[in-house]
């Protein structure tokens, strides 16, 4: 599947499905670790931007899923992550005269080192080497060991992430894999012209390769990967947009009510 996930991302990057999404099973230092945060509200800006804000309970978040039902339903989807400690959103230029129902969820998980390559002039693209493929190291290494426990958390990070240059805009990354019980792994980009990682894409729990193409020439990226879990999700919080202020008298507008909302 070809997809584009979060804020910006490669146009070609293949995303696999996620594994399991159960929650922690935590003890007294874990519950502290991993508690879900609380007090979501979401307040009209005006008629058709909505701030979320909430409390950040946990002591070990990797970042925070900010999720919403496009039905008002239980489905929601991904509509942004944030680094840890955030405690608010802001969902703009929404459609109007529309309810959104939000929630937001922790994850957690540490990240591997990191690895960097840097694109060359535009040109055709050429594909990985045989090399490439064959020489790859073991993607698991070692008993594998709890992402749940904030005891084991650190050990079962990835290990030995390297990024190759496939000429002239792509990139083959491998990495080891020790944990047991991820629900997945994000893989996190940090352009030369950006200070944070972002993450890019989810991958299966298990993947310990991938090779992506099509990054801007003459650039470096910096790449890192982190298995993780989700952690339990905070309360809902809802709110429906008014008109559209743009609307002079007489006017109208027409949108289909399934349509992803405009961000």
């Amino acid at each position: 599947m070809i997809t584009r996930v979060f804020g910006w991302s490669m146009a070609a990057l293949a995303i696999a499905g996620l594994a399991g999404c159960s929650a922690p099973k935590a003890g007294n230092a874990d519950s502290k670790a991993f508690a879900p945060p609380t007090d979501l509200t979401a307040r009209l800006l005006d008629p058709i931007n909505i701030e979320l804000r909430w409390k950040d309970n946990a002591k070990a978040e990797a970042g925070y899923f900010v999720e919403y039902s496009p039905n008002a339903n239980d489905e929601y989807v991904v509509i942004e992550a944030l680094p840890a400690n955030s405690t608010r959103f802001h969902h703009a230029h929404l459609l109007p005269e529309t309810r959104f129902v939000y929630r937001v969820r922790p994850y957690f998980g540490k990240p591997s080192n990191t690895a960097s390559i840097t694109t060359g002039k535009s040109g055709p693209q050429q594909g990985p080497t045989p090399e490439m493929l064959t020489n790859a190291p073991p993607g698991n290494a070692g008993p594998l060991v709890s992402l749940r426990s904030a005891a084991t958390m650190d050990a079962a990070a990835p290990t030995d992430l390297t990024a190759t240059l496939i000429p002239p805009a792509g990139v083959s990354l491998h990495w080891k894999n020790h944990a047991a019980d991820a629900d997945g792994c994000l893989l996190e980009i940090k352009p030369e012209w950006d200070s944070q990682f972002k993450p890019s894409a989810f991958l299966e729990s298990n993947t310990t390769s991938l090779v992506t193409y099509n990054f801007p020439a003459e650039s470096k990226f910096t790449f890192r990967v982190r298995a993780f879990f989700y952690g339990k999700p905070s309360n809902l919080a809802e709110q429906t947009t008014g008109k559209d202020p743009s609307l002079g008298p007489g006017k109208f507008i027409q949108y289909d009510p399934s349509t992803k909302p405009r961000q």
